[in-house]
């Protein structure tokens, strides 16, 4: 009962309560059923005889009586004609609630979908990047793709069932009307039947649960292979890692056969079940208390009509159990994801146009135990370029993730000119900021959209993206291209080479007129006459723009306003590159094992 609250709660909290009117339109369709067919006795008995009358035609319905008293309420003569119109009136009006019953349940399953997946989108917004880099990559993939597909069919088994349940009351309750001993007998074949299925579904359920988790294996497991393929390729090592990820296919697979194995026996059980259910109860009515076969042919109707939904029930509820992994994965991402939140201000200070950055003894802990910056104080002055220096280990990425709001000191405050970033709005903080990685950021999608995010093609639009390309040294690549501005790149760009993603990254940063530019490890993966060019670019936006640099290769930073050494968490030396060549042996050392 806990999971059943559970599972309604999550359905609930999507659609509302237009999840009622649903059941209701289910409701209204078992009530014409229910009339339509209980109608089919005063049809018999006027097509054998001309003598039946509104009187001898409501004995024979019994509690049914008032359909009898409908039809006498219109002064009209009690004939075959008039029964036979009144019964196509009961079954049209079951097609019109079938059909709104159909149509509303096809908008509230979109309107699930499209609210779910906005949920699993806007969740995995708003988490913060620390808390991101604690949750399994394939999981999130695997959730937000294929699990989100078994949760929309599991939506449809789980409305199968309610509307099922609630067809089954609807007849239940025609059965108790129409003969108080079928009821009671349908009572008794429901929870004798409920036994059979126990186990089938506690079984499902499990089997259920672990390919989920499996499949989150899985596509992490594909993602590394996607992301390393070069590497593992030119190893041979994919040889071995195919391996692993045809493993896990098998697991799946061995799973889905269990399941499938449940849904088979649930399936050819079922008919054998209401036949044999129908039989007791024909046999028990007429052989044991006697009672005519003329007077339980409506109870046989409501039976044989009952005992469908409660099978339909049961083959749904297993249905359901089917994809249950999936429901438990999709409630503990969007639970895991408003969990992980990224704390908001309160207040909407407006961010200066143009600032200056202030670290007052900044330090910041991994997980609360690895220390990572320890009292990091240092001002950034506007349009200054900074050099961030250091073995790897030595703090220097995690300084500029603080620096751009990636993450959050664990003690100390960053300011902007005078006021305490706390008090501003991150996302609209960052926005300021241009960020290019060592490994360029490039979308399967035309250089026009990937410079311009999107952008509307309008004039002012092409006029700075031709702009930012020029800045970029990128003019003579995009007009070479063979539809220029709008050659699609392939995945990752592979169409290109290391040095133009590079500077279309670059480009891209440009366009949205960010302030401050960062260059993480920017010219590391390229080779000397590529690396050439983008120091050249760098270089060119010396003056115009706060620039961040972390780099490896020191002959990038040779023209650096000023050079930021960093050791174990701490700065050990700031200033020109020659002052602090002069100042620190260890940075002297790093000068005199690279090539200038």
């Amino acid at each position: 009962m806990k999971n059943q609250i559970r599972y309604f709660r999550f359905f609930y909290s999507y659609l509302g309560p237009s999840l009622f009117l649903l059941l209701i339109l289910s409701i209204l369709v078992g009530l014409m059923d229910g009339f339509g067919l209980s109608m089919f006795i005063p049809l018999l008995q006027s097509a054998a005889s001309d003598e039946v009358s509104y009187e001898k035609a409501a004995e024979n319905l019994g509690d049914f009586s008032f359909l009898i008293n409908i039809l006498e309420s219109t002064g009209l003569p009690f004939n075959l004609s008039l029964v036979l119109g009144f019964l196509l009136i009961l079954f049209v009006l079951k097609g019109v609630f079938k059909y709104l019953e159909m149509l509303y349940r096809i908008i509230l399953q979109i309107k699930f979908v499209r609210k779910l997946r906005f949920d699993m989108v806007d969740g995995l917004g708003d988490i913060s990047y620390e808390n991101f880099s604690k949750i399994n990559g394939g999981r999130i993939q695997n959730t937000m793709s294929g699990e989100v597909n078994k949760i929309v069919s599991a939506f449809g088994f789980y409305f199968n069932t309610m509307q099922g349940a609630v067809l089954l009351l609807v007849y239940v309750f025609l059965a108790f009307i129409s003969n108080f001993n079928f009821a009671l007998f349908v009572s008794l074949g429901g929870y004798l039947t409920s036994f059979i299925f126990k186990y089938l579904y506690k079984r499902t359920r499990e089997a259920s649960i672990k390919i989920t988790s499996i499949s989150h294996d899985y596509q992490s497991l594909l993602v590394q292979s996607i992301l390393f393929f070069k590497y593992l390729k030119g190893t041979g090592y994919f040889f071995d890692f195919k391996f692993k990820l045809k493993e896990k296919i098998e697991e799946v697979e061995k799973v889905q056969m269990k399941i499938g194995n449940y849904n088979a026996i649930l399936i050819s059980t079922r008919e054998p079940i209401v036949i044999v259910i129908v039989a007791v109860v024909i046999g028990i009515q007429a052989m044991l208390l006697g009672t005519s076969l003329t007077s339980i042919i409506l109870s046989i109707l409501f039976f044989y009509r009952a005992l469908n939904y409660l099978l339909t029930v049961q083959t749904s509820w297993q249905g359901f159990i089917g994809q249950i992994g999936a429901i438990e994965a999709g409630i503990d991402l969007i639970e895991e994801f408003n969990d992980s939140k990224e704390e908001k201000t309160s207040t909407k200070k407006s961010i200066p146009e143009r600032y200056n950055f202030k670290l007052d003894n900044v330090s910041y802990y991994y997980q609360k135990e690895k220390l990572i910056l320890s009292d990091i104080n240092l001002d950034l002055q506007l349009n200054k370029t900074y050099a961030f220096v250091g073995e790897s280990g030595s703090g220097k990425t995690t300084l500029v993730n603080l620096i751009i709001g990636l993450l959050s000191p664990t003690s100390g405050n960053i300011f902007i000119n005078d006021s305490n970033r706390k008090d501003l709005d991150l996302s609209s903080y960052r926005k300021r900021f241009g960020y290019i990685t060592q490994e360029p950021v490039i979308f399967n999608d035309t250089i026009y959209n990937n410079v311009t995010f999107w952008a509307p093609k309008t004039e002012e639009n092409l006029k700075l993206f031709w702009e930012v390309i020029n800045l970029s040294h990128l003019t003579s690549v995009v007009d070479n291209s063979l539809l220029k501005e709008d050659t699609n790149l392939g995945d990752n760009g592979m169409v290109f080479s290391g040095g133009q993603k590079q500077r279309i990254s670059i480009a891209r940063e440009l366009f949205k007129k960010c302030e401050i530019l960062i260059f993480d490890e920017a010219t590391s993966a390229l080779d000397s006459e590529t690396e050439k060019i983008i120091q050249e670019n760098i270089d060119s936006f010396k003056g115009k723009y706060t620039i961040l640099v972390i780099a490896h290769r020191l002959s990038t930073i040779k023209n650096v306003d000023i050079l930021i050494m960093m050791e174990e968490g701490k700065i050990i030396s700031q200033g020109t590159f020659d002052e602090v060549f002069n100042s620190s042996n260890k940075f002297q050392r790093m000068v005199n094992l690279q090539e200038f």
